[in-house]
């Protein structure tokens, strides 16, 4: 065995991480719902068109949609490393390193991105909604780069690291773009509804499909009294339920949260937002409505 050449334990964990990562590209890496995604559907596309059917979140880029099939590198390299390792018999070097930072990568955007569903349906909470298919790919992820190379503990660092903070920093920035963008339209749209918030509630009870159908997309101005606040530092959201445990939920961000908190629980309020759609829960049995980029219609912030 020379410098070149793997062990016999090195060339089976390279195999093993190779093999896992090439599994756990088609399996399913979150469940949004009763909705599962794999990594698979973000390299063909679908990752988003799942997103905005169900919660009205659609591609912030749709014109570099093409580019996520780079994603099909990851079980593309896995293929290349168990050549290299076991016909060549040498290690798999850059070839396994970036298949590794790819799927570290994916899967932290994954990750980043399930978490903010939360505000579209609270039931989606980590790390519950994350399925084994994720757990599968980090781990052989960082296997394959720990076995990409003999030593070069540094060169292999940044290939953990990197990928990691690409992901958070891209996510960041889209969001935060996108959130300010949109949130600062709503106030000059003009209302497509006014609806009392039980009113509204009722419809989708009784016709999710048809309600779904008229509401989803259009921007509402919506009445009612609160039921439940919560705040973060940046950002807040406010029900509105009815009896049956069914809600209208509102999500806001930075700029709007002070004028939110300002609010108490069983106050009325008048709220303007962009509709996401419902979600029912087979479990409660129950309709969650969800609405972005929302704001508070004339209500001064408490001193």
């Amino acid at each position: 065995m020379t410098n070149n050449q793997p062990g016999i334990l090195h060339k089976n964990l390279s195999v093993l991480f190779s093999l896992g990562v090439i599994t756990a590209f088609f399996l399913n890496w979150v469940k949004w719902g009763a909705v599962p995604v794999s990594a698979r559907h973000m390299a063909t596309g679908h990752f988003y068109t799942l997103a905005e059917t169900n919660f009205g979140i659609g591609n912030p880029f749709p014109e570099m949609v093409v580019a996520n099939a780079i994603f099909w590198l990851i079980p593309a390299l896995g293929v290349v490393v168990l050549l290299f390792v076991l016909a060549r018999n040498t290690y798999a070097g850059f070839y396994g390193a970036v298949a590794g930072a790819l799927t570290l990568g994916l899967a932290m955007a994954y990750i980043l991105f399930t978490n903010e569903l939360q505000l579209f349906d609270p039931g989606i909470k980590l790390p519950t909604a994350l399925r084994p298919g994720i757990y599968l790919a980090i781990i052989c992820g960082a296997g394959l780069i720990s076995c990409s190379w003999r030593g070069k503990r540094l060169q292999k660092l940044l290939f953990f690291v990197l990928p990691l903070v690409i992901s958070y920093l891209a996510f960041s920035q889209i969001k935060k773009s996108q959130v300010s963008e949109k949130t600062a339209a709503t106030s000059s749209l003009k209302a497509d509804f006014t609806v009392n918030a039980l009113d509204l509630i009722g419809e989708f009870v009784n016709a999710d499909s048809t309600a779904n159908q008229k509401y989803r997309g259009k921007v509402l101005v919506v009445n009612g009294k609160i039921t439940e606040i919560n705040g973060a530092d940046s950002s807040a959201t406010l029900s509105m339920a009815d009896s049956t445990g069914s809600y209208v939920i509102f999500d806001f961000e930075k700029n709007e949260a002070p004028k939110v908190k300002a609010y108490m629980v069983g106050e009325e309020v008048s709220v303007t937002g962009v509709c996401s759609g419902s979600i029912y829960s087979e479990i409660l049995e129950t309709q969650t409505i969800s609405f972005k980029q929302s704001i508070i219609n004339n209500k001064q912030i408490h001193n």
